[in-house]
């Protein structure tokens, strides 16, 4: 997993300082509560309580909190859908992405039959009204028994967010760098929370 920006409130600075004061308060009630051992070196032990607490919490956040505690947008779990490319004239090709999304880190990876790509940095922009989406920066690399023309390459992906009757969709276009040197577009919906195989999600899919 690598990290991705965000605009949304519950990014900033002000969560941090919200556990800390939560950290030191728990601490506080802690000290007046349950008499603490004296710590070697004349280490305060309410203060040694207090980083242990918001270590935690900061750790139960980043990994399950934030889905419950923020606005955030989810995007946890395997989509389904078509790229439209300007390789070979315009032609539909399935796709399966996958994305795993924790509070401050996310890994996205996008498979065809003929190529594997993955995330290297990405952006969930919300605060922008009427526009919220996903971008992101990738390397494509192909499959072994992919057409000679297909090499390694990087590209950048920029999706819309929005909602549908089937729950969460996104839609948009990307363009690739030196080496591939092509564009299309990209539409997928979320068929599972669960993160399935290539094969297993176009057999849902169909």
């Amino acid at each position: 997993m690598h990290g991705y920006a965000s605009d949304n409130f519950f990014r900033g600075p002000k969560v941090y300082f919200a556990f800390g004061a939560l950290a030191i308060g728990a601490a506080s009630a802690l000290r007046a509560m349950v008499v603490l051992p004296p710590m070697a070196g004349h280490v305060d032990a309410a203060a040694l309580s207090a980083g242990a607490i918001y270590a935690a919490l900061i750790f139960l956040y980043e990994r399950w909190g934030w889905r419950w505690l923020s606005t955030l947008k989810n995007l946890n779990g395997t989509w389904a859908g078509e790229i439209t490319s300007s390789h070979n004239g315009g032609a539909r090709v399935p796709c399966v992405m996958r994305v795993r999304q924790r509070w401050t880190r996310m890994a996205i990876e996008l498979e065809t039959e003929q190529s594997r790509s993955r995330t290297t940095m990405a952006a969930l922009y919300e605060e922008q009204p009427g526009d919220i989406g996903l971008k992101y920066e990738y390397v494509c690399e192909p499959r072994n028994l992919a057409a000679q023309t297909m090499q390694t390459h990087r590209g950048v992906c920029t999706m819309a967010i929005a909602e549908g009757t089937d729950g969460l969709r996104l839609s948009g276009d990307y363009f690739t760098g030196r080496g591939r040197e092509t564009r299309g577009e990209v539409t997928l919906h979320r068929i599972s929370r669960d993160f399935l195989g290539f094969g297993a999600a176009l057999k849902r899919e169909n």
